[in-house]
C-alpha cells in the first residue's frame, strides 16, 4: 500500500492507525470531522493530508478528496460508540447509511481495499438474540453496527471491493480517555480509590492500542476479501487475571474489590472467533505484553496529570 484513508482519524484507535500507516511510509489522508480540534495532533504524527467531512457528507468524499487514489479505506467513524446516543436508535440507523456512503465513496475514488472496524460487542449482542433474556437498549449500537458490516459487505461485493471486518477485542493504552474498563480503573487506583469488580471468571481479552493499529495495518494490507479478523492478544484469559496484573502494576498491596459487582452480561466462550487467522494470513503477532502495555499507559497517565490534561 502507498497510500490511505481513514475515518475517525482522530478517535483512539483512528489516529493510532494513523501513526502506524505513516511510520509504514505510507501517505494517510485523515478525515475529521468539522471543528475537531484534535486534528492537530495528527500533523504531529505524521499526517500532512487531513480533508474535513462529517459523517453526513461521506457522499461527497470523492469530491473532497479531489480524484486523488488510495489502496485501501479504513472506516472508524461511528457516532454513538459511547454513551446515551448508543441507544438513540436514529442515530444508531444513520451510522448504518453513513458506512453505506462510505463503501460508495471507497468505489467512487477506485479503492480497491475496505476495512470496517467491529467489536466483540456485536457478538455478545447475538448470543443474547439466541436467548429469551430481553436486550438492553443499549444493544442498538451493536445491533446497528452488525446491520451494517452485512449492508457493506454486500455493497463492496457489488462494487468488487476487498471487504475486511477487524472485530475489536479490547483496546487499551495511552491515549485513551474514554470510561473503559482499563482506563477508569487505572485512574482510580493510581488516586487510591477502591475499584470493585465481578469475579472476573468470564474470559477477557485486550491488546496494547500500538499492536492493534498493527493489525489493522497487517489486514489492510495482507487481509482476504470478505474475511472477519479478530484482533485481540491470541490468548484471552480470565479477567481477574488482567485486573490482579494491573493492581500489580501500579501496587501489589493494594486490595480490589473481586466479586463486589454482579455480573450481568453475556460470557464469550472464544470459540466465536478464529483468533489466529491474522497470524495465519498476515503474519500479525502483539508485541506488547499485558504487563509492558499497563505500564506504558500508567506512564501516560502520570504525564497526562502533571501537565493538568
Amino acid at each position: 500500500m502507498k497510500r490511505a484513508i481513514v475515518t475517525g482519524a482522530t478517535g483512539f484507535v483512528g489516529s493510532a492507525v494513523c501513526r502506524e500507516l505513516v511510520d509504514q511510509g505510507m501517505d494517510v489522508i485523515a478525515v475529521v470531522r468539522k471543528n475537531d480540534e484534535r486534528s492537530k495532533l495528527l500533523k504531529e504524527y505524521g499526517v500532512m493530508d487531513i480533508v474535513v467531512c462529517d459523517l453526513s457528507e461521506y457522499v461527497s468524499l470523492p469530491d473532497l478528496i479531489n480524484s486523488r487514489t488510495a489502496d485501501a479505506f479504513y472506516h472508524f467513524a461511528w457516532e454513538g460508540s459511547a454513551g446515551a446516543k448508543r441507544a438513540d436508535e436514529d442515530v444508531q440507523i444513520k451510522n448504518i447509511k453513513y458506512l453505506c456512503d462510505a463503501v460508495r465513496a471507497c468505489a467512487q475514488i477506485g479503492c480497491k481495499t475496505f476495512v470496517f472496524a467491529s467489536s466483540v460487542m456485536e457478538y455478545e449482542i447475538d448470543a443474547v438474540m439466541k436467548t429469551e433474556s430481553s436486550p438492553g437498549i443499549n444493544s442498538l449500537y451493536c445491533s446497528a453496527k452488525l446491520a451494517a458490516n452485512y449492508m457493506a459487505r454486500t455493497i463492496a461485493a457489488s462494487f468488487g471491493i476487498n471487504y475486511i471486518r477487524g472485530v475489536i477485542s479490547n483496546i487499551y493504552g495511552a491515549g485513551e480517555l474514554s470510561p473503559r474498563l482499563i482506563n477508569t480503573s487505572l485512574r482510580k487506583l493510581l488516586n487510591g480509590e477502591r475499584c470493585s469488580f465481578s469475579s472476573g471468571d468470564q474470559l477477557y481479552d485486550f491488546i496494547y492500542i500500538t499492536d492493534a493499529a498493527k493489525a489493522f495495518y497487517y489486514i489492510g494490507e495482507r487481509g482476504i476479501t470478505n474475511r472477519t479478523y479478530y484482533i485481540g492478544s491470541l490468548n484471552p484469559q480470565s479477567l481477574k487475571n488482567y485486573l490482579i496484573e494491573m493492581r500489580n502494576c501500579v501496587n501489589p498491596q493494594i486490595e480490589i474489590g473481586l466479586g463486589e459487582l454482579p455480573f450481568n452480561g453475556i460470557s464469550l466462550s472464544y470459540n466465536e472467533f478464529d483468533i489466529y487467522a491474522v497470524k495465519n494470513d498476515t503474519g500479525f503477532e502483539p508485541q506488547v505484553s499485558f504487563s509492558e502495555g499497563i505500564r506504558k499507559t500508567i506512564d501516560w497517565i502520570k504525564k497526562e496529570n502533571d501537565n493538568g490534561i
